[in-house]
């Protein structure tokens, strides 16, 4: 029985069955719609808030939008002037392209260019960053890349700043999206104890972060639709059972995630592992003494030509969908990825083979920062909250640890009551959190040093971050005041929202702007 267990008092859980359908009942159904309302409201206050072009990497990927809007085609990164995020797997960019072309035919000069930047930005960007905010966890090129940015941004036309405006908006769109997501892939596994889905899209959907990538263009926004959606179409094939057109669906997920990021693929294990748990056994296998006897005795006791068989299906689809990516990328670069952005800085990984003292010393530099970006590291991660309150955050992110030791004992006293589905389910949000950290992991080992500042690659796995948060202060708390917890959580994650919207974005955006 994995951390995640649900309960550790049968009554408690025969009580809480017997109230699943006030916890379906319109309320908390009205909870959801106030956390999309509130998660659209402030996507679109952020989108108008901050100035274009301040979010990590969002000038190219506008540019690479821009560009498929402009032309009708994806680029060639090295034949034509599209960006550095050209790279890019193409949906996403797709989607804000056809957006973008609409608000361009608005109205308006599409040759006109813009005003001059604000007289507080001439100057050279070193004199313009160095009257900014000195924050201790903050690199001072930092500064320097958001001054560049907002010159950037100044150079596109009135209607192209109009279609970026558009894209972000959508982006929005697609953050609501992310939650809903969420909410219903834990709903599926957690069907009578709603309090886990409800805090975990409560506190998704006003996470500051999230909020502020979802308002910008990028393509994490969309990652996150891409995994969620995997996910639950994989804990749905387990709830349902098998079929070709659930397998086929399943694929089609797949094939989109393939389309989306390269990252969005971290959910195809738990994808091929709901298959292969829903495809079901030949037999009951016998119990063994040995671990290893046992793990082989279940394994051969699997379907296995249903699961080859239905994977099959998955697969297929998968690469009729978004195979052609790869085969296209193999035909211009030669690689089924192609990666090319900051090459000149990237660390090889061998280095740490001959140098593993360098290991910890790069982790040092790379996990905090790491960590201040999953929570609020706005602009080019340059603007920043005090110090003190990331290391509240750190206690507050480590509040469930004690309950969900708490719930691994009870499991293995045997005082918890939970479904294959649950765990099943758990294990397969798990699977996909760990595959997404060491995706992330690789990434700041052998980018730039000090290139750490990607928390919001971990975004995809919320759902598996909720729930185990959730899990945890729920195991420390009575079993009435967990029906609490959701608006809690949200209560809390909404004011530390709106505190780095008013103490910490204005003031800096004021100060940059001299307004």
């Amino acid at each position: 029985m994995p951390v995640g267990a649900m309960s550790t008092r049968g009554a408690e859980a025969t009580q809480d069955n017997a109230s699943g359908a006030r916890w379906r009942s319109r309320p908390w159904s009205s909870f959801l719609a106030g956390c999309l309302a509130a998660h659209l409201m402030l996507g679109v206050t952020y989108a108008f808030i901050f100035p274009l072009g301040q979010a990590p990497d969002e000038p190219a990927h506008f540019h690479y939008a821009l560009f498929i809007a402009r032309h009708g085609r994806l680029p060639s990164f090295y034949a034509d002037n599209a960006g550095y995020e050209s790279y890019q797997a193409p949906l996403y960019y797709t989607l804000c392209a056809a957006v973008g072309k609409l608000a361009m035919l608005g109205g308006g000069s599409a040759t006109m260019p813009t005003a001059e930047p604000p007289a507080a930005l001439h100057g050279p960007a070193e004199e313009v960053a160095a009257r900014l905010p000195d924050y201790p966890t903050v690199r001072d090129r930092q500064h320097v890349l958001a001054v560049e940015a907002l010159r950037q941004a100044h150079r596109f036309t009135i209607a192209e700043r109009r279609a970026w405006r558009a894209m972000r908006l959508l982006t929005v769109l697609l953050g609501a999206s992310g939650v809903l997501l969420g909410w219903r892939i834990l709903l599926v596994i957690f069907p009578e104890r709603l309090w886990i889905a409800a805090a975990t899209a409560a506190a998704m959907a006003v996470h500051p972060m999230y909020v502020h990538i979802c308002a910008s263009v990028g393509n994490d926004p969309p990652t996150v639709v891409a995994v969620g959606l995997v996910l639950l179409l994989s804990v749905l094939i387990m709830r349902e059972g098998l079929s070709p057109a659930r397998a086929a669906l399943l694929g089609l997920a797949l094939g989109l995630a393939m389309l989306t990021k390269d990252s969005a693929v971290a959910a195809l294990p738990a994808a091929l592992l709901a298959l292969a748990w829903s495809a079901g056994r030949r037999h009951r296998p016998e119990p063994a003494d040995s671990f290893l006897t046992d793990l082989a005795r279940r394994v051969a006791a699997l379907r296995w030509g249903r699961i080859l068989g239905h994977a099959a299906i998955a697969l297929g689809v998968a690469a009729a969908v978004g195979g052609w990516w790869y085969v296209r990328n193999m035909l211009l670069y030669g690689a089924l990825q192609h990666f090319p952005a900051n090459i000149d800085k990237q660390i090889p990984w061998q280095i740490y083979v001959a140098r593993p003292d360098l290991l910890g010393v790069v982790l040092d530099i790379a996990l905090p920062m790491t960590f201040r970006n999953f929570w609020a590291g706005f602009g080019w991660t340059n603007v920043a909250a005090a110090l003190w309150i990331y290391w509240l955050l750190l206690g507050i992110t480590l509040l469930p640890a004690p309950g969900l030791v708490m719930l691994m004992a009870d499991s293995r006293a045997g005082r918890v009551r939970c479904s294959a589905l649950q765990v099943r389910g758990m294990w397969l949000l798990l699977l996909t959190a760990a595959v997404l950290s060491l995706a992330m992991l690789w990434y700041i080992l052998t980018i730039d040093l000090g290139g750490g500042s990607q928390g919001r690659y971990l975004f995809p796995a919320f759902p598996a971050l909720g729930m185990l948060w959730a899990l945890g202060v729920g195991r420390l708390l009575q079993r009435e005041a967990r029906r609490a917890l959701p608006w809690l959580a949200g209560a809390l994650m909404l004011a530390f929202n709106l505190y780095c919207l008013v103490a910490v974005v204005l003031p800096f955006y004021r100060t940059l702007l001299g307004r």
